[in-house]
C-alpha cells in the first residue's frame, strides 16, 4: 500500500500531495503502514480513506479504488450506520468501539449479514485539533454464525437437562440462592418452590445436616466435591415426616473470567434403589454424550480403566490422527496419547491422574500434533465413574476441536496489544509535543526529546546533529545516554560520516542498521565503530540536509518497522519544535529591539489590528498623556483628546479603516506634564499582506504644538518675518560670496601657474599667424592658408585645453549614449599610427560581444588618443602600444572601492612598454598640472582630464605601473543592458553645409562684439536673414517696432537680461518662435546637457553653427 499510495496522482485531491500532509496524518499513516493488523484512517471532515495492506481485504473488491476516497462514498451500503459513530468522534473528540456490529454489506452485489468487531481513536494534530480517525477491525461473522449455533445446541442441551433423569440444580452468590432446578431435582425434594430462594430458606432441613456448610466450603476453597450414597433427611410430603434418601451427589464451583467461583453446579443421583437408577444414569449419560456429538461434531470416547481400552467415534479418530476402524475396536490409552503436544502431555496425564484419584472433573485444553506437522487445539471434558466397590471402572469424555477459537483468542490478544502499543505511542507523541511546547530553547527541547525518548525506547544514546551547509560537518548538540555509551561531543567531517550514509541523508532517507560493524553501507564511516546499532533520520527544509536525529544501541539490535517509524515521528515533531523555538527566540528578540527603538524615540507610537482596535502604545504616550497602561487601548484612546477634537478624529480614523487609506489629523491632546493640552499630529499607515488584505495598522502621535505656535506666530507676524528672513539671507549670500571669491581665487592662483605657459605658447601661435597673413595680405600675396591652418590649430588647442580644465573639474557637459568601444578603437587605429609614428608598434586584444558602453564617444577618443600620445611620451625609442577591451562586474566590496555602483562594466587598458614610473609617481599622477615632462612639453592636465571624463560618466579609473617594464591605464566604462544596442555609425560628414530656406530670419543677440559679427557675417553667407542687437531690452525694442524672426539665437549671459530672461518675454509675443542658445559658461552648457533648452557651446566653428541652427528651426 506505501506504494500505491506513492504512486497515485494526488493533484488536484483535497489532502494535497504527500509532501504537504500534515505531520499528525503522516506520523498515523506511518504507524498504520508499518502495522500487520489491519488499520485505516479516515481524514478530515470528508473522512477521505487511507489504508495498509493487512485492512485492503475488507473493502474486498473495492480495492484498490476505495485509497484517496470519501468514506460515504466507499460504505455507501452501510455509512447509515457508521457515519454517526465517526462524526460523534470527530466532534467530541471520544474513541468508540464496537463488537459483533451487523452491518448489512454489498457482497457480489447482494445485501450480505456480515458482523464485525471494530474501533475509532480521534487523531490530534500538534495543536489538539481533532483531525482524523483512526481506525482498527477485523470481520467475525464466521465467529457470531457459530457462537449463534452453539447457542442453539446449549439450548437444546438445557432442554435434555431438564430431561435427564439426574438432579440438577444451579445455585449461586454467597447465599446459593436458587437459579435453576430441573424437574428431577424438584421431585427430589418434593416439588418445593425454590427458585430465587437460598439453600437455607427453600431445604432447611439439609442446613443441620451440613450440606448448607460444604457449599460454603466449595466456594471459598475453589474444590469440587463428590459424595456416593450419602444419607439425606428431606421433607418431601409437606407437613409429613422427614424421609430417608440415598444420594450420589456433586457439588461443582463455576467460575468467572477472573477466576472466581460465581455458582455451584449441583447434580445429585437418588441411588435408593441402585440399580435402576445406575442404569438411568448410564442411560442419560449415553443420551447426553450423543447430543453433544451432534451438537458439535466433535469427538466421543470411553476409556474402561480396568482393561485399559479406549473405544472412540470417528471424529475423535481424526482428531487424534488415528485409523478409525481401530478407534471403534479400542486401544490402549498410550496409543492415543502419542498424539499430544510433548509439551502438553505431562500436564495433561496430571490431570487425568487426578481425577481417577479424587473423582474430580477432568477438563483440559491441549495441542494434537497431526500426521501432517500440523497442529490442532482441542477441550477435552469428562469423568470418572466408580464401580460397585467404589473404584473408578469407567471415564467417558467429549473432545471439541477448538483452533478457531484459539487462533480467534490470539488474533485478540494480537490486536489489543498493537492497539495499546499505538494508543501509547500516540500519547506519547503527544505527551511530549506539549511538554516541548513549554520550553523555549532548542537546546532544551533536543535534551528533553532525546532523554524521553531514551527512556521509551530503552536505547543507550539518543541525540542530535546538526550539518553545516558548504563543508558538511556534523557538529553534535545535546543528547542523552544511558552510561552503557558515551554521549556524544565536538564534530565528525563529512569525510568521517562517508559518501554512502551523507548521500543517504541528502536523499531524506532514514538509516537504520541493527549491526553497523557488519553493515557493508556503513564501510568506511565513523559510525561502524562508534554505535553497534543505529537509526539515523535526516531533518531535510525546504529540501536541503539541516540536521540528524540519531538513536544508538550498546549492541546489535533488530529494529522493527514500528520503532522506525515511531523515531522518525519523534525527529519530525522535535525538529518542528526547534525551529519553533528558534522562531520564537527571533520574534522575542525583534520585539525587545522594536520596544527599544520605539521607546528612545520622542514620537508615540501606536499599533493597531486591522479592525482598528489598538493594542499597543509605546512608553513615550504613557508618559506623555499620564494614562494608565492600558486603559486607553482598543477604542478608548480618544479619551485623552480635546472634547472638541474627539468626533473628527473618530470619524476620520473610521474612514480610514474603512477605505485603508492612510490616517492624518491634527488634534489636541492631553499632556499630563503640562496639564494642559497640545497640539500633535495623528498618523497611521496599513500594513498588508502579499494579497492585499490589512493585516495591522502603525501609526505615531507626534506632539508638534511649537509648529501650530510658530504658524500662528507666522500668520501674525508675515511681514516683520519675510524682511527678517531676507536679512538674513541677505548676509548669508554675502559671506557665501565672500567664501567663493576666496576660494576662487586660491583655485586661480594654482592654476595660473600651471596654464599659463601653455596658453601663451598658443595664442603666440595664433599671433603670429594672424601678422604674417597681415603682412602677405598688404604684399598682395594670397598664399597665406598655411598661416589660417596655423592659426586655426593654436585656437582649436586653446579650446582643447579648456576642455581638459573643465574635464578635470567635471563641469564638461558630456552626452553619454550606448557605444561599441572595439568599434571605436578599430576606427582609431589609422589615427593613433599616424599620431605616435612608425618606431612603436600598436597592438589589440578586443573581448568582441561585449555589452555596449554608456558614455559620451568624442570625449573618450580624446580620452584614448591623450592616453597614446602619453604613452608615445614614454617610449622615446619605440616598443609596443597595446589595447584590450574586456567584460567586468564590479560586486559590492569592489564597487565600494571604486566608489561606483555595483554592476556590469566594460574595461578598456591602455598600457605601454615604456619606462614606467614609481609609486609617488602614480599617486600623484591625475593631480592637475602635475607632470614629470620637461617645460613646454605637457600641461599636467591629460590625467587629470581622464580622471574627469571617468568619474563623471559614473565609472573608475586606476594606474598600474612598474619602473623600467612599463604602464597600463585601466578604465571602467558603465556598460549597458545586455539587449540594448548602440546606434549604426555615424555617416560620413556631408561636405555642403546645411542652408537657409528661403524667407527664414533669425535675430542674433550677442553683447560680444566680435562674436556677433561672425555670428552674423556666418549665417547671412548661409542664406539667412539676418537681424542683430547687442542686449536684450535692444532685442525686446526691434520686436516691439514690428521684427518677426523665426529664430532667436542668444548668448545666455549677458548684462541687463540674460538669454534666458530674454526669450521667456520674446516667446510671449512671438507664438512659434523657436530658440537656440549659445554660451561658454559651464554652468549653463551641463544645463543643457542634462535636458535644459537647446544650447551651441563657445566656442564653435562654421559646420557646428550651420547644422545646429538647422537643427532648432526643423525641430
Amino acid at each position: 500500500m506505501a506504494a500505491r499510495i506513492r504512486e497515485k496522482d494526488w493533484r488536484g485531491h483535497p489532502l494535497g500531495t504527500p509532501d504537504t500532509w500534515p505531520q499528525a496524518l503522516r506520523f498515523s499513516l506511518n504507524l498504520c503502514l508499518a502495522s500487520s493488523f489491519p488499520m485505516a484512517i479516515y481524514w478530515g471532515p470528508d473522512f477521505y480513506l487511507l489504508y495498509n495492506d493487512a485492512w485492503s481485504a475488507i473493502p474486498a473488491e473495492r480495492h484498490p479504488w476505495a485509497l484517496g476516497r470519501r468514506g460515504a462514498e466507499v460504505w455507501a451500503d452501510i455509512w447509515d450506520v457508521v457515519a454517526p459513530q465517526f462524526e460523534t468522534a470527530m466532534r467530541e473528540g471520544t474513541p468508540f468501539a464496537s463488537f459483533d456490529q451487523l452491518l448489512m454489506m454489498n457482497r457480489g452485489g447482494v445485501p450480505t449479514e456480515t458482523y464485525w468487531n471494530y474501533s475509532g481513536t480521534p487523531i490530534r494534530d500538534e495543536f489538539g485539533r481533532i483531525a482524523g480517525i483512526l481506525n482498527q477491525g477485523n470481520e467475525t461473522t464466521r465467529f457470531v454464525l457459530a457462537e449463534r449455533r452453539s447457542r442453539a445446541e446449549i439450548e437444546r442441551l438445557t432442554e435434555l437437562f431438564q430431561q435427564s433423569p439426574g438432579a440438577v440444580a444451579l445455585v449461586a452468590g454467597p447465599e446459593h440462592r436458587f437459579e435453576m432446578a430441573n424437574d428431577t431435582y424438584l421431585e427430589l425434594i418434593g416439588r418445593r418452590d425454590i427458585l430465587g430462594r437460598t439453600v437455607r430458606e427453600a431445604v432447611p432441613e439439609v442446613v443441620e445436616q451440613g450440606f448448607a456448610d460444604l457449599l460454603d466450603n466449595v466456594r471459598a476453597t475453589g474444590k469440587t466435591y463428590r459424595a456416593w450414597g450419602a444419607r439425606v433427611m428431606l421433607a418431601r410430603g409437606g407437613a409429613a415426616p422427614l424421609e430417608e434418601r440415598v444420594i450420589d451427589f456433586v457439588y461443582q464451583p463455576i467460575r468467572d473470567g477472573g477466576g472466581e467461583v460465581t455458582r455451584i453446579f449441583i447434580e445429585a443421583t437418588d441411588v435408593t434403589e441402585r440399580a435402576a437408577a445406575e442404569r438411568a444414569l448410564e442411560e442419560s449419560q449415553a443420551r447426553l454424550d450423543l447430543a453433544l456429538q451432534a451438537a458439535q461434531g466433535v469427538g466421543i470416547w470411553d476409556w474402561d480403566v480396568v482393561n485399559d481400552r479406549v473405544t472412540a467415534d470417528s471424529g475423535f479418530a481424526r482428531l487424534y490422527g488415528a485409523d478409525t476402524e481401530e478407534a471403534a475396536v479400542g486401544a490402549p490409552l498410550n496409543d492415543f496419547f502419542a498424539a499430544i503436544h510433548p509439551d502438553d502431555a505431562d500436564r495433561v496425564r496430571a490431570a487425568i491422574d487426578a481425577t481417577l484419584l479424587h473423582g474430580t472433573s477432568f477438563s483440559e485444553e491441549y495441542r494434537l500434533v497431526q500426521p501432517d506437522g500440523s497442529v490442532r487445539w482441542v477441550m477435552a471434558e469428562g469423568r470418572a465413574l466408580r464401580g460397585e466397590g467404589g473404584a473408578m471402572v469407567r471415564f467417558p469424555g467429549i473432545t471439541f476441536d477448538i483452533t478457531r477459537r484459539k487462533a480467534a483468542e490470539e488474533a485478540a490478544r494480537a490486536t489489543t496489544e498493537e492497539l495499546r502499543q499505538a494508543t501509547e505511542a500516540q500519547a506519547f507523541i503527544y505527551s511530549l509535543a506539549e511538554r516541548q511546547r513549554g520550553l523555549d530553547t532548542p537546546e532544551a527541547i533536543m535534551r528533553l526529546t532525546a532523554a524521553a525518548l531514551g527512556r521509551r525506547m530503552k536505547l543507550d544514546r539518543v541525540g542530535f546533529y546538526r550539518v553545516a551547509p558548504d563543508t558538511g560537518t556534523a557538529t553534535f548538540g545535546p543528547g542523552w545516554t544511558s552510561g552503557r555509551l558515551p554521549l556524544m561531543r565536538g564534530t565528525l567531517s563529512a569525510e568521517e560520516l562517508g559518501e554512502s550514509m551523507t548521500s543517504q541523508y541528502r536523499a531524506g532517507r532514514t538509516l537504520v542498521s541493527g549491526d553497523c560493524a557488519d553493515d557493508k553501507g556503513l564501510t568506511g564511516s565513523a559510525v561502524s565503530r562508534l554505535a553497534p546499532a543505529a537509526i539515523g533520520v535526516p531533518l531535510l527544509r525546504q529540501g536541503r540536509w539541516l540536521a540528524t536525529f540519531y538513536v544508538n544501541q550498546a549492541e546489535p539490535r533488530d529494529w522493527s518497522a514500528e520503532d522506525v517509524a515511531f523515531v522518525e515521528a519523534v525527529a519530525e515533531i522535535s525538529w518542528d519544535a526547534v525551529e519553533r523555538a528558534n522562531a520564537v527566540a527571533a520574534l522575542r528578540h525583534s520585539e525587545a529591539q522594536f520596544r527599544a527603538i520605539t521607546d528612545s524615540i520622542d514620537h508615540m507610537v501606536w499599533a493597531a489590528s486591522p479592525d482598528g482596535l489598538v493594542d499597543y502604545y509605546n512608553a513615550r504616550w504613557y508618559d506623555y498623556t499620564g494614562s494608565a497602561i492600558g486603559s486607553t487601548d482598543g477604542d478608548a484612546w480618544d479619551r485623552v483628546l480635546h472634547p472638541d477634537d474627539r468626533d473628527a478624529a473618530v470619524a476620520a480614523w473610521a474612514a480610514s479603516i474603512a477605505t485603508g487609506d492612510e490616517y492624518q489629523i491634527e488634534y489636541r491632546i492631553w499632556h499630563a506634564p503640562s496639564a494642559t493640552y497640545r497640539w500633535a499630529l495623528g498618523r497611521g499607515t496599513a500594513v498588508r499582506d502579499s494579497e492585499g488584505r490589512i493585516t495591522r495598522w502603525f501609526g505615531t502621535t507626534t506632539d508638534i504644538q511649537t509648529v501650530v505656535e510658530a504658524r500662528e506666530v507666522l500668520a501674525r507676524s508675515r511681514e516683520d518675518l519675510e524682511r527678517a528672513v531676507e536679512e538674513r539671507t541677505r548676509q548669508l549670500m554675502a559671506t557665501e560670496e565672500q567664501l567663493r571669491q576666496a576660494q576662487k581665487m586660491e583655485a586661480v592662483g594654482q592654476l595660473t601657474g600651471g596654464i599659463a605657459h601653455d596658453f601663451n605658447n598658443m595664442l603666440a601661435v595664433v599671433i603670429g599667424a594672424l601678422d604674417l597673413m597681415e603682412r602677405r595680405v598688404a604684399q598682395g600675396s594670397t598664399d597665406i592658408g598655411r598661416y589660417l591652418t596655423a592659426a586655426r590649430d593654436g585656437a582649436t588647442r586653446a579650446a582643447g585645453l579648456t576642455q581638459r580644465l573643465l574635464a578635470f573639474a567635471r563641469q564638461t557637459p558630456l552626452a553619454p549614449r550606448p557605444i561599441d568601444i572595439d568599434a571605436m578603437v578599430t576606427g582609431m587605429l589609422d589615427l593613433l599610427v599616424r599620431t605616435i609614428g612608425d618606431d612603436i608598434r600598436v597592438e589589440t586584444n578586443l573581448a568582441g560581444d561585449l555589452r555596449p558602453a554608456v558614455v559620451d564617444p568624442s570625449q573618450l577618443e580624446n580620452v584614448v588618443l591623450n592616453l597614446a600620445v602619453n604613452a608615445r611620451d614614454a617610449m622615446p625609442g619605440g616598443g609596443t602600444l597595446s589595447i584590450a577591451t574586456s567584460q567586468h562586474v564590479v560586486d559590492g566590496e569592489e564597487a565600494e572601492r571604486f566608489g561606483v555602483a555595483p554592476g556590469h562594466f566594460l574595461r578598456l587598458c591602455v598600457a605601454d612598454t615604456g619606462a614606467g614610473m614609481a609609486p609617488d609617481v602614480v599617486r600623484r599622477a591625475f593631480e592637475p598640472f602635475f607632470t614629470t615632462k620637461a617645460v613646454g612639453k605637457g600641461t599636467g592636465l591629460g590625467l587629470s582630464q581622464v580622471f574627469g571624463f571617468v568619474r563623471q560618466s559614473g565609472g573608475h579609473v586606476r594606474i598600474e605601473s612598474t619602473p623600467g617594464e612599463g604602464t597600463a591605464v585601466h578604465l571602467y566604462l558603465p556598460a549597458a543592458d545586455a539587449e540594448t544596442s548602440t546606434p549604426g555609425e555615424r555617416a560620413p560628414p556631408n561636405t555642403h553645409l546645411p542652408q537657409a530656406r528661403p524667407g527664414e530670419r533669425v535675430l542674433v543677440v550677442e553683447d560680444e562684439e566680435r562674436v556677433r559679427s561672425f555670428s552674423v557675417e556666418a549665417l547671412r553667407d548661409l542664406g539667412y536673414a539676418v537681424d542683430a542687437a547687442a542686449s536684450g531690452p535692444e532685442a525686446l525694442a526691434a520686436i516691439g517696432a514690428g521684427l518677426k524672426p523665426d529664430l532667436l539665437f542668444t548668448d545666455m549671459v549677458m548684462p541687463d537680461m540674460t538669454g534666458r530672461e530674454l526669450a521667456d518675454a520674446v516667446e510671449a509675443r512671438v507664438p512659434g518662435l523657436r530658440v537656440l542658445f549659445t554660451s561658454g559658461y559651464t554652468r549653463e552648457q551641463g544645463n543643457a546637457a542634462t535636458g535644459g533648452p537647446a544650447l551651441l557651446p563657445k566656442p564653435f566653428n562654421l559646420r557646428q553653427l550651420a547644422e545646429r541652427v538647422r537643427g532648432a528651426l526643423d525641430g
